[in-house]
């Protein structure tokens, strides 16, 4: 944005306090209103100058006495209509001076009330930082970016952007069918007689044991000359 085209968007919106000042914006109009002020500045300060220089030659050297006619010889044409002109420039000035730098606070995604911290000499510094930062390139909650055309595309969210979403056709809605009717129920199958157990069968009496068997002796042995047919006397 060039320095007309600052200067005329800030008078365009002379009082508009909503939406985004870009940081050329801020500056080239901060620029221009101390220019503007500068003339009228330069003449009440070289009033004031010659004011205090003919009050001070009408001090008295040996009883530091400042003489009755000093304050009406001095010319106080530059200081008054200096002052008076500068006056009215700033009061002309302030209105779209402010409009502009809250807007500018806007641009960086901060509410207007940080302005309020330039009443605060030691932090007042930090309104400086906030009005020297690039604005956000996405349209924030105070409007949409204010150099979107740059960018080519209108800006980006720091997300990424959304996927677009269609709508589908609406289809006719689907006749309603009538209701099943509900199946009978039938009854409960009556429940089967229960049985009592059969009676414990008696047990049985352990047969008598049989004595055990002798052990089987062994036949006595055979005496020669008895049993064996090939046995003779004498041998």
């Amino acid at each position: 944005m060039s320095f007309g085209q600052a200067v005329k968007s800030v008078f365009r919106q002379y009082a508009t306090f909503s939406g985004r000042a870009r940081r050329s914006e801020y500056w080239w109009f901060t620029l221009f209103s101390f220019l503007v002020q500068l003339p009228f500045m330069i003449i009440f300060g070289i009033g004031y100058i010659q004011v205090i220089n003919s009050v001070v030659s009408h001090v008295d050297a040996q009883t530091g006495k400042i003489s009755s006619g000093a304050l009406s010889d001095a010319n106080w044409g530059p200081v008054i209509g200096g002052g008076a002109l500068w006056m009215v420039i700033a009061l002309a000035l302030f209105l779209p001076s402010l409009a502009v730098v809250v807007r500018r606070l806007h641009d960086t995604g901060r509410s207007g009330w940080w302005y309020l911290i330039a009443f605060v000499p030691p932090v007042s510094i930090v309104l400086l930082v906030f009005e020297l930062l690039d604005g956000q390139p996405y349209t924030n909650q105070y409007g949409p970016d204010p150099k979107a055309a740059e960018h080519g595309n209108g800006g980006y969210p720091p997300q990424g952007y959304a996927q677009a979403t269609y709508a589908q056709p609406a289809y006719p809605a689907q006749p309603a069918y009538p209701a099943q009717p509900a199946q009978p129920t039938y009854p409960a199958q009556p429940a089967y007689p229960v049985y009592p157990e059969p009676p414990a069968q008696p047990g049985y009496q352990a047969q008598p044991g049989y004595p055990a068997a002798p052990p089987s002796q062994s036949p006595p042995a055979s005496r020669p000359g008895t049993d064996d047919p090939f046995f003779t006397p004498g041998n």
